[in-house]
């Protein structure tokens, strides 16, 4: 995830694992290991500095053994009855500390338990020492909670104000956009996609989600461009790694970015010239993308695929972090039909119909 690790920070599981109950409890706020993705359910743990992280004047707390109580919660890993147990423990410890109380209610969140998770963060946030200035990251994970309860007015409030942080305001933002679609603004969600995507074209997930928007809203043909996009950014065909580490230490692009992605372009087209590729660099029929090395398209074909849409190749890997309409709207996409599916924050699997504005291409 996109995080600013501080000592005590871990990372949690990869997007990408089976979703195997038949609900989102496992899964919904599960990260991707890209650093883009994020999400609506990119929750992480929230590890303020076990010294400053009250307020009130609370009583005298021996900073090990405190230390030892989150060590305790974070050797839990995944295992949340333990996890929650362990954070419950430093919570009665030292019930004024802000982290703890965020860590616990993140750690509710991955479990499915919308409420207890929002009660949790939101008790860590009012006990911020400055209410003006809350934890962003907390913000963002509360944001989360709302959402699944289907609270989006909440949620999207939540995520705005995570979004003045300037580290994490892609990432509040991309959720806030995410929260859009679902709500049916679809408009909003567009102009905010758009203006992450300026910023900072190789932000996969957001050309990942413009994508399934535009084809929701019937803009087959701009769809199928942003598609194009996404399949020819980054690391593009044949790179082994993205040209984002390039780039100047502020962010900024270098002369070493912008050779590396011409080189990257003329690689491209030279495989669309000789008839390597399609000319979207990945897809054949349909929705067909090579994931692997030898893989094999329609049984006619074998090459290697690197590209970024091959990450997107099914919903798979945004279904643990996008809401259900969005992640229906990038099945719909992929299909090429007008219905999506996906599931819901209640384990149910759902069906989303795109009415669109039958602007020509698939209406089905």
């Amino acid at each position: 995830s996109c995080d600013s690790a501080g000592p005590c920070r871990a990372t949690l599981a990869s997007a990408g694992e089976s979703r195997g109950s038949s609900s989102r409890r496992t899964t919904l706020v599960k990260t991707l290991v890209t650093c883009v993705v994020l999400p609506l359910a990119n929750a992480q743990p929230v590890f303020a500095s076990l010294g400053t992280g009250v307020s009130d004047e609370p009583p005298p707390v021996d900073t090990q053994l405190l230390v030892s109580l989150f060590e305790e919660a974070m050797r839990a890993g995944d295992d949340y009855q333990l996890a929650d147990e362990a954070w419950t423990k430093a919570i009665a410890y030292a019930p004024k500390n802000t982290a703890a109380w965020s860590n616990r209610g993140t750690k509710r969140l991955q479990a499915g338990r919308w409420q207890d998770a929002s009660d949790d963060l939101q008790r860590s946030i009012d006990l911020s020492l400055d209410l003006n200035t809350p934890d962003p990251l907390t913000l963002n994970n509360l944001g989360n909670a709302y959402g699944a309860l289907g609270r989006w007015d909440l949620a999207m409030a939540s995520f705005l104000e995570a979004s003045r942080d300037r580290d994490l305001r892609p990432i509040a933002l991309a959720n806030f956009a995410l929260g859009k679609f679902q709500v049916g603004e679809t408009g909003d969600a567009l102009k905010i996609t758009r203006t992450l995507l300026r910023k900072d074209p190789e932000f996969w997930d957001m050309r990942a989600a413009q994508t399934a928007f535009l084809w929701a809203e019937g803009y087959e043909t701009e769809a199928e461009q942003e598609w194009q996009v996404l399949c020819s950014s980054g690391r593009g065909f044949g790179g082994g790694a993205s040209a984002e580490s390039k780039r100047n230490t502020d962010g900024s692009p270098s002369r070493a970015y912008a050779a590396e992605l011409l080189s990257q372009q003329v690689k491209q087209q030279l495989a669309v010239v000789t008839g390597v590729v399609g000319n979207d660099g990945a897809r054949r029929d349909g929705r067909d993308v090579v994931t692997g090395v030898n893989g094999n398209v329609n049984g006619t074909r074998r090459v290697e695929n690197t590209t970024p849409c091959a990450l997107y190749a099914s919903t798979s890997i945004v279904a643990p972090r996008w809401p259900p309409r969005c992640t229906a709207a990038l099945d719909a996409f992929l299909r090429l039909k007008r219905v999506g599916k996906a599931l819901d924050y209640d384990g149910q699997t759902r069906e989303f119909e795109f009415a669109g504005r039958e602007r020509g291409g698939v209406n089905e």
